[in-house]
């Protein structure tokens, strides 16, 4: 810790005002970790541009704040990026209360959030304009989809952008809309750019600083000791690291205690070790260890809801005894209100997956794995999470401005894993990132690109890709240069062609209108294309499940099809590149469809026949009509034995952006004012086209999209 500032810091009376944005320490010091210092030496609050790579818990994100409020203060704009939805709602609600009332004098739209779920600023008022605030709290591909689509801004010189978990350029899911992003604005230029990072090694370090043309700002020093302890059945290895040292892993001849709840028992004997996260590789783990820890325990808290709250009872039962559990199958309601209790000291232990780990700062003070390996799906066994994941998940404890001297972890393991664990408990080093842009993925972001106006024929999109850290990565690794890339970028432009989403020959190549409502939408062109066509096939039948002229109608049919539909759609399947959306397996049902009036009822309207043969979409869409005609949660949860509420909202809000994305899609390709030869083929000739504009996909309505 630092209990000074530098000589040139260069922080505004704004920043050494508030103690949120300076904390203090005894005498009214200046109390900051060396990260911190080293950042401010750098000058962070100068507009120089940094990567800061730094343990969990070393507090970049007042890092991040310090280069917005410089900006701000000088006129400009600030973008900070996220890798979460639940992150972006975290920092909206932290910008608000750092800015909200002083910078920007009570002005709501100042502050924006966009996220996959909705763009609204700080009064929750919906925009469509994610850009046209101040100050933007967006996830990574959000904000892609602000900027690529129609084309971005030329020159972004007078805006800030900070960037958490920046190494998530190198994730084999999600790193290509990453990289892409940062390669637009690295050709737009900024203000300044801060990228943050906990698990970067320093050769990946090094080669992201010098792709984004960056200052590197590197220590690997923990501010606070953490301790971990691998149990074996006749040997313990344990490490620890301080401030000022990393010690070395030592080995400890003993049997000592190897159950999950065991050790929790053990944690809790010490104050400084609590509240105890217990992180599980499965959902249903979390349910039945909860359940275990509290069998037989008296209730010892007050538990109150508000008359609207609906929460599991199996919760309530839990909280009562300081105890929870947290995954991404729970409300957001269930848990908001676990989180506010953790923070209010009223939980002792909490049985979580990952969801609790993804940046969001709770005070923890002791971790235990449960497991430390997760299913491969494509692999079909069990491997062992990743080192970056198992540091962010120990970063968790231990967090400064905890009372806790030391966070500690424990995990157990079998003597034939002693040489994988050695190696995950070793915080000094960390794994090197992989390439996040691969020819798989040159679909989408070719569309992107040309969307965009970024490029106009083959070559120029060619160079473009052959700029990204990816092209740069695999020519340090020997391949070269990626000329292996121009052949299948060249098949992803026919497909496009194809599929009407470009037009041109070799020469010139432009986006079509079309093409520029699917960029715009975010789905795969083969997504559109199917719904369109069915869509359209069927439109006149449709639009009578609607209200009209006194008739009744049949809205929640409507929804059941349309719902259908979505979880049919390519982004469910690899068709047009990689899958983007799951339905949650609990959903399959033993592969037994339910039965209901909507299933019988829609016959031929169904998009994809028969019904029983996609079961989790069949169920799923039954789901969705009784929680949108207002079911109550002992309802739904009773449809499906293990189907909770969170399941629902889930699957809820991916069918919601895609019931939305087709119906801009939809808007356009059915004006009255376009060309017939100008339409997807599926709506060429298509006596339906004046009547499909009617139908209401992804519009809100009791439907609660």
């Amino acid at each position: 810790m630092r209990y000074e500032l530098p000589v040139n810091h260069n922080l505004s009376e704004y920043v050494t005002g508030k103690r949120e944005l300076l904390p203090r320490g005894e005498g009214d010091a200046p109390c900051i970790t060396d990260i911190q210092y080293m950042s401010l030496e750098s000058g962070v609050a100068s507009e120089e541009s940094l990567l800061i790579s730094a343990p969990t818990s070393t507090g970049k994100t007042l890092i991040g704040w310090w280069a917005i409020a410089s900006c701000l203060l000088s006129g400009g704009r600030a973008v900070y990026l996220v890798s979460h939805r639940a992150l972006a709602k975290q920092k909206f609600e932290e910008a608000q209360r750092l800015f909200l009332t002083d910078m920007f004098r009570n002005d709501p739209t100042a502050i924006i959030c966009a996220t996959g779920d909705s763009v609204e600023d700080a009064s929750g008022r919906k925009t469509n304009s994610p850009l046209g605030g101040l100050l933007l709290i967006a996830t990574y591909e959000k904000f892609l989809g602000s900027l690529s689509v129609g084309g971005p801004p030329a020159n972004l010189t007078d805006t800030t952008f900070v960037c958490d978990e920046v190494q998530l350029i190198g994730d084999a899911n999600r790193g290509q809309s990453v990289e892409l992003l940062l390669t637009l604005i690295k050709r737009a230029g900024w203000k300044q750019f801060v990228g943050l990072s906990a698990v970067l090694s320093q050769r990946d370090s090094e080669a992201l600083a010098d792709w984004l043309d960056l200052n590197l700002v590197r220590n690997s020093t923990r501010e606070k000791a953490i301790y971990i302890e691998c149990r074996l059945p006749e040997q313990t290895l344990s490490i620890e690291v301080t401030p000022d040292y990393s010690g070395e892993i030592q080995n400890f001849v003993g049997d000592r205690t190897r159950g999950t709840l065991e050790i929790v028992g053990e944690q809790l004997q010490n104050p400084a070790y609590v509240p105890v996260i217990v992180f599980c590789m499965r959902v249903a783990d979390t349910y039945e260890l909860c359940s275990q820890w509290i069998r037989g325990k008296a209730p010892s808290e007050h538990v109150e809801l508000p008359p609207s709250f609906e929460v599991e009872d199996a919760l309530v039962e839990a909280l009562r005894r300081r105890a929870a559990f947290h995954n991404a199958e729970l409300s957001d309601e269930e848990r908001s209100l676990i989180e506010v209790r953790i923070a209010d000291e009223q939980i002792d232990v909490i049985f979580a997956t990952t969801t609790l780990a993804a940046g969001v700062n709770f005070p923890l003070g002791s971790a235990v794995f449960d497991r430390w390996r997760r299913w491969n799906f494509d692999k079909r066994r069990h491997d062992p999470i990743d080192k970056a994941e198992f540091q962010n998940m120990v970063g968790r404890v231990g967090r400064m401005g905890q009372a806790a001297e030391q966070g500690t972890a424990i995990l157990s393991a079998e003597p034939l894993d002693e040489r994988v664990v050695r190696n995950l408990i070793n915080l000094d080093e960390q794994e090197e990132m992989s390439s996040g842009i691969s020819p798989e993925d040159f679909g989408c972001l070719v569309l992107q690109l040309f969307a965009g106006k970024l490029c106009n024929n083959c070559q120029s999109a060619f160079d473009i890709l052959a700029t990204t850290l990816s092209a740069s990565r695999e020519a340090e690794n020997g391949v070269g240069d990626v000329e292996h890339w121009r052949e299948p970028l060249e098949e992803q432009i026919t497909r496009l062609i194809t599929e009407q989403c470009l037009v041109g020959n070799g020469r010139q190549i432009t986006a079509t209108g079309y093409g520029l409502a699917v960029a715009r939408s975010g789905l795969k062109p083969e997504t559109a294309k199917y719904l369109l066509e069915n869509l359209a096939e069927r439109a006149e039948r449709l639009v009578g499940l609607l209200p009209n002229a006194g008739e009744i109608g049949d809205e929640d049919q409507l929804l059941f099809v349309l719902s259908h539909a979505a979880l049919t759609s390519p982004e469910y399947t690899r068709e047009g590149g990689k899958q983007t959306r799951n339905v949650n397996y609990r959903m399959e049902n033993d592969n037994i469809t339910l039965s209901s009036d909507f299933a019988r009822n829609a016959g031929d309207l169904l998009f994809s026949l028969p019904l029983n043969s996609d079961p989790k979409a069949a169920n799923a869409s039954l789901h969705i009509v009784k929680w949108a005609v207002g079911a109550r949660r002992k309802t739904l949860t009773n449809l499906i034995d293990g189907v909770r509420q969170g399941v629902v909202e889930a699957i809820s809000r991916d069918v919601a952006w895609i019931l939305q994305g087709i119906s801009e899609v939809l808007q356009y390709a059915t004006s009255v004012n376009m060309a017939d030869d100008e339409r997807p083929l599926s709506l060429s000739n298509n006596p339906n086209v004046s009547v499909s504009p009617r139908l209401p996909c992804g519009r809100e309505q009791k439907t609660g999209f």
